[in-house]
């Protein structure tokens, strides 16, 4: 039946960054499809104020993705109190806006450490657990790792972001190429500029003369080039992770869903 296509009733999923932005609204949006969500994030406080409106025995839990021990001991929980993984989404992630020379090394690393490493380690620590599910349920489990249009085409002042969500790319290719026949699937989500908390990490916007731009005069420039004429939302984002989550797309691994209001179409 078409109404089975999206139904998560059973299904347990992990989000990571789930505190705020697209994590939050991914772990809304699986939970209303019934699935059992672990919310992970460094911020503790925002997914417990997250969790407490959420469905079907939702938990939270302090995570920094950085760092492997976290991620063995947030999947162990799941093992003992599930006995399942069915979606994990691989959210978690910085962005900084700054000229390539005005990056330090250390600045790149860091990006590369939370946007790459991270997601190299959920997969890694999450697909023998998935794998186990796909072997015991009549389902497809699946990864969704959330990338950028800026790993598909250049972002000015974004190099080390581009850098990051081109490896993310390539790596859910890899990945969901060689496990492919065990049936859990792996994606990547491609948001184009979406009205998120990452916004608040730039450097103050500047026009070439120097001068400063407001948030406003600088989303207007944004707009401008997006062919839909806005900017998109975190639920928007959501919806199309919730897609790659739900049976409705089990014929596809290795992708990238782009969702960037016609961005890279021009």
């Amino acid at each position: 039946m078409v109404e089975k296509l999206f139904d998560l009733n059973g299904r347990v999923a992990l989000v990571t960054g789930a505190a705020s932005g697209i994590g939050r609204e991914a772990a809304r949006v699986l939970a209303g499809l019934g699935a059992t969500v672990y919310a992970s994030d460094r911020d503790l406080d925002g997914v417990e104020t997250l969790v407490a409106t959420l469905p079907n025995g939702a938990s939270a839990w302090q995570h920094d993705v950085t760092l492997p021990e976290r991620w063995n001991e947030v999947v162990e929980a799941i093992k003992v109190r599930a006995g399942r993984l069915d979606v994990l989404v691989n959210n978690a992630g910085i962005m900084i806006k700054r000229s390539f020379l005005e990056n330090s090394f250390d600045d790149f690393r860091m990006v590369q450490r939370v946007n790459v490493d991270s997601v190299f380690l959920g997969m890694h620590t999450c697909l023998p657990l998935m794998i186990e599910t796909a072997s015991c349920h009549a389902t497809s489990p699946s990864i969704i790792n959330v990338a950028s249009i800026y790993g598909q085409v250049a972002g000015a002042a974004f190099s080390a972001y581009s850098a990051s969500k081109g490896a993310v790319r390539m790596m859910t290719k890899a990945v969901a190429a060689e496990y492919a026949k065990t049936g859990v699937r792996v994606n990547s989500v491609n948001p184009g500029p979406v009205m998120t908390n990452l916004s608040a990490k730039f450097d103050p916007q500047r026009d070439q003369a120097g001068n400063p731009v407001t948030p406003e005069q600088a989303r207007a420039a944004i707009e401008r080039v997006i062919p839909m004429g806005r900017m998109g939302s975190a639920n928007e984002i959501a919806g199309a992770i919730a897609f790659l989550a739900s049976d409705a797309s089990c014929f596809m691994t290795g992708t990238d869903m782009v969702a960037d209001g016609g961005y890279t179409a021009v």
